[in-house]
C-alpha cells in the first residue's frame, strides 16, 4: 500500500514475508534508544516532526525548529537521526509497521467469512489508517521516493500482497481467480493508485462514494468468473 520501508541502518534485512523490515539505507539513524528517557526523547522529537510536516511542509522544517518544539536540544536530535530526511524516513517506517500490523488483525477477524467481508476489512482499514492523518500522509507520500530506495518501497507493497494472498486462501468461500498471488497483487496495486491520488487530489475524495465504488471494483473482480466479452 503505502510504498515504504524500514530505511533505518544498523537492522537486519529480513525477508519480504516477514511484516516488518530492516535494510540498509543512504538515509540512517545514529542510534537506537536504550532507555526508557531516551525512547521519551525521541518520541517528543518525532512527535515535533509531525507536527511542523504537517503545519509548515517539509521544505520550511528544520532540525532546529524540531528540536525546540520537542523541547530538546539541536545535539540530542542529532544523538538519535543524521538529518531531517532520517526524521521523515523514521515516521514513515511507523506508518508502515502499524499498517502491516492493522491489515493482519483485520483479516484473522474476518477469516473464514467469505469474500465480501475481506473486502471491506481490506478497504475499510486503508481508507481509515489515511484518513486519521491524511495532513501528515500528505507530506510523507511527497517525501517518499526521495527517502527511500527503490527496492525498499518495494518490499512493503509486496509485503501486503503476502497479507492479502494469504487472507484470500483463508476466507472460506473459493475465489474463482487462477492465480491468488497474482489476484492479491492487483487488488493491492489499483488500491495504492486509488488512495496516493485521494491523498494528493483532495480531502473530499475521501469519501462514502469513494470507498463504496473500490469495494463493488474489488469484489466483482475477486467474484468473477468471466472474462469481459470481445466485441468483433
Amino acid at each position: 500500500m503505502v510504498a515504504a520501508a524500514n530505511i533505518v541502518a544498523g537492522e537486519e534485512e529480513v525477508p519480504a514475508k516477514s511484516r516488518k523490515f530492516g535494510a540498509n539505507a543512504e538515509i540512517a539513524v545514529r542510534r537506537r534508544p536504550r532507555q526508557g528517557r531516551s525512547q521519551m526523547t525521541v518520541d517528543a522529537i518525532l512527535e515535533a516532526a509531525r507536527q511542523l510536516l504537517i503545519r509548515d511542509g517539509f521544505d520550511a522544517t528544520s532540525t532546529t525548529r524540531i528540536a525546540e518544539t520537542a523541547g530538546v536540544s539541536v545535539g540530542s536530535l542529532y544523538e538519535y537521526f543524521t538529518s531531517k530526511e532520517a526524521l521523515v524516513a523514521k515516521l514513515i517506517k511507523r506508518h508502515c509497521d502499524n499498517l502491516l500490523d492493522t491489515y493482519a488483525k483485520a483479516f484473522k477477524e474476518v477469516e473464514g467469512k467469505g469474500i465480501a467481508p475481506l473486502v471491506d476489512a481490506w478497504i475499510d482499514t486503508s481508507v481509515d489508517a489515511y484518513t486519521k492523518d491524511l495532513a501528515l500522509h500528505r507530506v510523507l507520500l511527497d517525501q517518499m521516493g526521495k527517502v527511500s530506495k527503490t527496492q525498499h518501497l518495494r518490499r512493503v507493497s509486496l509485503a501486503i500482497v503476502d497479507l492479502l494472498e494469504s487472507a484470500l486462501r483463508r476466507c472460506g468461500e473459493p475465489v474463482p481467480r487462477p492465480d491468488l498471488r497474482l489476484a492479491a497483487f492487483v487488488i493491492e496495486s489499483a488500491g495504492e493508485a486509488l488512495l496516493h491520488r485521494a491523498i494528493l487530489y483532495g480531502d473530499d475524495l475521501f469519501s462514502d462514494e469513494l470507498r463504496r465504488e473500490w469495494k463493488l471494483m474489488t469484489y466483482l473482480y475477486l467474484a468473477s468468473t468471466d472474462r469481459p466479452s470481445s466485441r468483433t
